[in-house]
Parts: C-alpha cells; structure tokens; sequence
C-alpha cells in the first residue's frame, strides 16, 4: 500500500455528501450499482446543529467562510454586505442544503437556447424538454410547495404539495407590477406535513430551521439510502490520479493526516461549485482543459424599499418566510437587455430583528419620514411610522451573471491540513447599474407616488456557476452527460457545470441533472 494506510474498491464512488451526492447515490443504488459515499465532513445531525448553533464542522481542513476582497458596486450605497465576496459553504453531511433558503425555481425553458450575450455562448447541451421529466421527477422526491397551475411558463407541472398562499406584501407586489407578475414561489418549505417534517414554522430562521421542517439532503434523502450506502465521513478528496484516459485512484486525507486510496469503476465529482473545480486543479494528472476554472458565475443581487405605497404590505406577514416571487423580469429585463432577473418579495425583511440585514436602514429611512411628516400635521411619529411601515415592501432582484473567461476560480493555496483556498475572480456585469435604472423605472410607472430607494447590493448569492462547464474540449469540462473530457469514468456533479445562471436559484436544476446523470450511469455496461 505503500504510503496509503488503507485502500477500497468500489463500484460507483461519489465524492461528497450534499444534495447532488445523496440524489446520486440513491439512483444509482436503485439501479443496481455499489455505491461508496466519501464526505469530507462529520454526520453532525440536526439536533447537534441546533446546540452548536451553526454548521461548523470540526474538522481541520473544513474551515469556512473564506472571504475576498471584490470592486465596489457600480451603483448605489456603500454597506457592509458588498465589501466582499463570500465563498461560504457547509462542509458536513448534507452540504449547502442545511443553510440554504429552500427556493427551488426552474430555469427557464428560454435560457437553454440563448446566444451570448457579451460572454462565452449561454446554450447548454442539453434541452428543457429533455431535462422537463427529471424536473418534475426532482420536485416530486424533494416534497416541493408550488402552483402547478400558475405558472412562470408554459410546461408540465405536478408539485406534490399546494403553494404557500400570498401574502399582502406579495398582492401588493402585483399591484404595482401587474397582473400575472407575481407567482408562488416552489419551495422546500412544506405547506403541510411531508413524510418525518413538519409544516413550515414561519419563523424565517431558514439558514438553520429550528424544527427541521425545511427539505434538505439530510432529512430528505438520506433516511433512504443510509443502510444501504457505503458511507465515509471525514476524508477530504485530495487528488485523483489518471493514467490512459481514466481515473485510477482517488487520494483522500483523514483528519490526522493519514492518506487513503478508493480505487473505483466510476468517480463522480459532487462537491459543491467550487471546491469541484479545486480538485480538479489540484490533482497533477487530470487534463487541465482550456475551460477549467474559467467562466465563473454568481447571481449579483440588488435590493429595493418601496415606500409609501399607499398598498397594505403587512410586512412580517406570511405563511412562509416568501411566498411570491416576482417573474416580470424572469425570461428577459427586454429585448435590447436579453438578461434575466428573478425578484424575491422579501415579506420578512422588516419583521428581523435589530442589525439583521438590512432591516435597521428602512427603519431609519420610515423614522426619519415619520418625523419630518409630524412637523407638518402635528400626528404623532408613531402613528405615521406605523402607516409607512404597513406599506412599504422589499424586493431583492437577483441578476443572471455572464461566463466570463475572466472570471476565474483557481487554487489560492493548500492549508498544512490538506484544504484547498481558493482566489475568486468575478466582476459585477456591465448591465447591473441599467438593471436597478430600468428596474425603479417600471416601479414608479406602476406607482407614480411610491418612492423607491436602492438601499443594498450583494456581491453574490452563494451559487457557483460554471468553473467546470458544460460544452466541447474547447470551450468546457464536461459533456452534455457530466463526463469529464479526456477521462472515460469521472463525471462531475455539481453547479459548476452550468454553461449559463439564468437568474433562477439552481438547487433543483442540480437535482434534475443528478436523476439524468443516475439513469445515465446505471444503463451503462459493467
């Protein structure tokens, strides 16, 4: 074994432990297939989650946040949330779906077929249609809350669970947008009990839902595939070694530092969007194609108060923490601006509490006006803070980013514990300020006496995209079936193989992709 304490056979190894691993596994053992499961983080549950307060592993090569200094915004205010970048993932059993949101939109059918747009080419390999099937068989697995009659676009749709009904705040959206510019959002927050999880709590503590009831990898997935998978925690993926086209060997680390090898018939890369493109890099006999690392993607965000407008928002109201999303933007902002834009009507902003994201700037934006209004009619600043609060909304408006062959994703350095740290290269896009323009200008001709404020920009959304895209030797990684080029058995499963963001969250296009590559990889001859 030489300088390996142990090494493994196996069928099918799957490198990671969130989503797309789980999904993977689980496929691919109803399929047939052996299934060896490698997480370089500790099975920390639930309950351990809720009395360390966080997602923090313990384990020396899984520290997280990494943060990187990044251009200020092109337009609007200065604040503490676009001073950096933030690459900020959950490195233990069940991966980012522990932390995420819980909206999981489709991209639009649109934007598999669209030339490019001052970056590489936005066309993926594969069609909706194709991919329409998994979607739906995705939405069914995950338990998602949706409307399966109003729709964003035209398709089929069969959510397993009704939609959260619409809140006030999300009326009033409409109202000020038009007709039909709102729809439910799909989400992994049940309406109603599903399975083990509860009925959403509605207490907007999604980052770490205190009863459990927001679907994830972990409560979702993993019930059913954890007696029958093989299950490694606490090896971080260090190197894949190749030899005539294929993967021979992956290198993997403990947490004391002792090396082990898995030797295995397939590999299939499932880390998130990042570290799948780290690993790939660091591992000296993988090819290192023109593409890798390059054409990196996040969703830039902007957000907007609405005030005074004269509509019944009822911020704080609401049966989840959203329950509408804003798709008057969401196929494209116009034909000379062919981007798209998906807005979150944020009904809980205001009800955080006291510094949380940007609640404390619309209070001081209210205050400041309930106080200057009491000097001309005598009212009491509490009244008319109270009449400005229940009509005030607030938007985030997520804007698709471009593959830029300049915007990179490459190792930084590697830690004395074996973690790879990345250097994040991405720039806002060029139409980011005519976006928030046309955006305000849509606002006030649907609500001549509202007045909109650009009160926050977020550098990203914590999706990475396309560092290891779909496309051909030349200008990608991987193929319209996942398979790495050049290498006859490594597929990588992750985000970054998305060859354009769309403005849609990518979580369920990722689970799609993983049911497609799991039927792929199972039809195939031992």
């Amino acid at each position: 074994m030489g300088s390996f304490v142990s090494e493994r056979q196996a069928d099918l190894c799957i490198l990671g432990g969130g989503i797309a691993g789980m999904l993977m596994a689980e496929r691919a053992l109803a399929g047939g297939r052996k299934v060896l499961l490698i997480e370089r983080g500790t099975p920390l549950t639930f309950e351990g989650r809720l009395k360390q307060k966080s997602h923090e592993d313990p384990l020396p090569f899984n520290r997280s946040p990494h943060r990187f200094p990044h251009e200020p915004p092109p337009s609007g205010p200065r604040t503490r949330w676009d001073a950096q970048y933030v690459f900020w993932p959950v490195y233990n059993l069940g991966g980012c779906t522990n932390i995420f949101f819980g909206n999981v939109p489709r991209i639009h059918p649109s934007h598999f077929t669209r030339d490019a747009f001052g970056g590489a080419s936005r066309r993926w390999p594969i069609s909706y249609t194709e991919l329409e099937p998994f979607y739906l068989e995705a939405e069914k697995r995950l338990g998602v809350s949706g409307n399966s009659e109003q729709t964003p676009f035209t398709g089929k749709f069969a959510y397993p669970l009704p939609p959260h009904r619409l809140c006030p705040s999300d009326r009033a959206c409409e109202a000020i947008f038009g007709p039909g510019s709102v729809t439910q959002v799909p989400t992994v927050r049940p309406s109603r009990p599903i399975d083990s999880r509860p009925q959403c709590c509605s207490t907007n503590e999604c980052h770490l839902c205190p009863i459990d009831s927001k679907g994830t990898a972990l409560n979702t997935v993993y019930p059913a595939i954890q007696h029958r998978v093989e299950l490694q925690t606490g090896w971080l993926a260090v190197e894949l070694h190749c030899a005539g086209g294929r993967v021979t060997g992956v290198s993997c680390l403990d947490a004391q530092g002792a090396r082990h090898r898995v030797h295995a018939r397939h590999v299939v890369v499932a880390c998130n969007g990042i570290d799948s493109c780290l690993l790939l890099q660091r591992s000296p006999t993988v090819p290192q194609l023109p593409a890798l690392g390059r054409y990196y993607m996040d969703h830039p965000v902007f957000e907007l108060a609405i005030y005074g407008t004269g509509l019944d928002t009822r911020p704080g109201y609401g049966d989840s923490a959203q329950t509408g999303m804003l798709v008057s933007f969401f196929e494209q902002v116009a034909p000379d601006l062919p981007v798209s834009m998906l807005g979150e009507i944020k009904s809980s902003a205001l009800s955080l509490n006291r510094g949380e994201m940007t609640r404390d700037v619309v209070v001081r934006d209210l205050l400041a006006d309930a106080i200057e209004r009491r000097a001309a009619d005598g009212r009491s600043v509490r009244d008319h803070f109270a009449q400005a609060w229940g009509s005030t909304l607030v938007v985030w408006f997520a804007v698709e980013s471009q593959p830029m062959a300049d915007h990179t994703v490459s190792v930084d350095r590697i830690t004395e514990s074996g973690q790879a740290i990345p250097r994040i290269v991405h720039r806002y896009p060029p139409y980011f300020g005519e976006c928030i323009s046309r955006t305000m200008a849509v606002l006030q001709h649907g609500r001549p006496q509202a007045r909109a404020k650009h009160i926050s920009t977020f550098r990203g959304s914590y999706h990475w995209l396309g560092a290891t895209r779909m496309g051909t030797p030349d200008d990608g990684c991987v193929d319209r079936n996942l398979r790495y080029h050049e290498l006859e058995n490594l597929y990588v499963l992750s985000t970054s193989t998305f060859p354009a963001s769309s403005s849609a969250n990518p979580t369920l296009t990722l689970a799609a992709l993983t049911l497609r590559l799991g039927d792929h990889l199972s039809s195939r001859p031992a």
